[in-house]
């Protein structure tokens, strides 16, 4: 007898802690939907949980996300999600996991136009493919979004990707994560010849949230190759591609910095080391936020006179004195090289001006100051026409030095400077804007 009571009380234990764990996640998966709401906005997207049946060891629910896409001449495009909720503490869906739930939900994607909904159900008949989301003890999550195999195939050509796997890690009270992302092989081919491969693509991120609407994102993403075939049978192929984001904080203002690089192209003109790299250093929160707040409402406004005070105010917040742009790019060919650099800073209006009061081209022009170079070794200048195109600005903008011919570039109270010669920017500037828009 004693035995019989002690298992129903097992039983019962178990039965109390199943529907408690569903509780627990219930609330957790509230919690992140919630927190993901001010972000999808600034992306023009509503979330929306419904229909939510919480039993004893399992539940269900729908989930969907609806894009504003006006802007691109369509209505709307919705996500929607089934899901079902297994409730921990031991799970067996799936195999043996431990947790708060284990939820598995089945994704499919449509838009308002009804043409476009008949190509994506020929492209992904199979739906968006399963995200399987496990909620584990101490409010952390582990989920797994993939689909199968995506091909269309028309009278034109086909297209085919081998799957798309993502894999995040984070917790329910933030919206902080880890993620990788694995995108197959591509390969597409056009009816005249035209043939496209990408071998796979691997990629991770890595987002940290300081304050609320102000996110630091880093991560990378590398394929091994990009190889285009032409219909007469050219192949040029681009090796070890590889972008790079990469955000931080530097005296509580945001510096980002994104490099884009190719390791060697491979066709007509074989080339290597490529590279290009954009930072923007001591963005303020403040101006992030304000942005990102009014991003959604200049995509879906033709008229940007209705929000021109806002983005006045915004534009306050971004331009400040110690606000820097810094560009480079590079790449080899020939034996030789060309590099180019710049940096641009912020110069805030004088004598006690606001930037409402700047309306003259001359005021525009001295708000900013920089510099900028362009190298170009001897085996390139002298091996292509540039030596001839170039040759009217030698000694005067251009200069040779050793082996190496330089462009050197300052721009500074309003005024471009190319080597020695001064370049007056403003009477040019303001010729094109009094000249008259051409006739169609």
């Amino acid at each position: 007898m004693k035995k019989f009571l002690g298992l129903i009380l097992l039983v019962l234990a178990y039965v109390g802690l199943s529907y408690y764990s569903g509780m627990v996640g219930e609330q957790y998966i509230n919690d992140q939907v919630e927190l993901s709401r001010a972000q999808a906005s600034n992306a023009n997207v509503t979330l929306d949980v419904t229909q939510y049946e919480r039993g004893i060891f399992q539940s269900n629910f729908d989930f969907s996300a609806k894009a504003n896409t006006e802007q691109f001449a369509i209505d709307s495009v919705t996500i929607d999600a089934k899901a079902q909720v297994f409730h921990g503490p031991i799970i067996f869906a799936d195999g043996i996991k431990f947790g708060w739930f284990y939820a598995r939900t089945d994704n499919t994607i449509t838009t308002s136009d009804t043409e476009l909904n008949t190509l994506l159900g020929g492209v992904l008949p199979q739906g968006l493919g399963r995200l399987n989301l496990l909620g584990e003890y101490g409010g952390s999550y582990d989920a797994n979004w993939r689909t199968e195999v995506i091909e269309f195939i028309d009278e034109d050509g086909q297209v085919h990707v081998d799957g798309v796997d993502v894999h995040s890690e984070g917790r329910f009270d933030s919206l902080d994560s880890q993620s990788t992302i694995i995108i197959g092989a591509i390969n597409a081919s056009h009816s005249d010849g035209t043939e496209i491969g990408v071998t796979p693509i691997h990629a991770n991120v890595d987002m940290e949230f300081i304050a609320p609407q102000v996110p630091l994102s880093s991560g990378k993403l590398q394929f091994d190759a990009l190889t285009l075939k032409s219909p007469e049978g050219m192949t040029t192929a681009i090796r070890n591609i590889e972008v790079m984001q990469r955000q931080r904080l530097e005296n509580e203002k945001v510096d980002t910095k994104v490099r884009m690089s190719a390791e060697q192209v491979e066709g007509m003109m074989p080339m290597s080391n490529l590279y290009y790299e954009l930072e923007l250093n001591q963005v303020t929160q403040e101006a992030m936020a304000t942005w990102a707040e009014l991003s959604p409402k200049l995509q879906s406004e033709e008229d940007y006179a209705t929000y021109e005070q806002e983005i006045r105010s915004a534009l306050t917040q971004l331009l400040h004195k110690d606000l820097v742009i810094l560009m480079s790019s590079g790449g080899e060919a020939m034996n030789g090289y060309v590099n180019t650099k710049m940096d641009l800073h912020y110069v805030p209006p004088g004598n006690g001006r606001s930037l409402a009061s700047v309306t003259e081209v001359e005021d525009y022009l001295r708000l900013v100051k920089g510099s900028g170079q362009v190298v170009i070794s001897k085996e390139i200048m002298t091996g292509t026409p540039l030596i001839m195109l170039l040759a009217p600005y030698m000694d005067t903008y251009i200069v040779q030095q050793g082996d190496e011919y330089v462009l050197n570039a300052r721009l500074n109270d309003g005024k471009l400077w190319l080597g020695d010669t001064p370049i007056e920017l403003a009477p040019m500037i303001n010729s094109y804007l009094a000249a008259p828009a051409p006739t169609p």
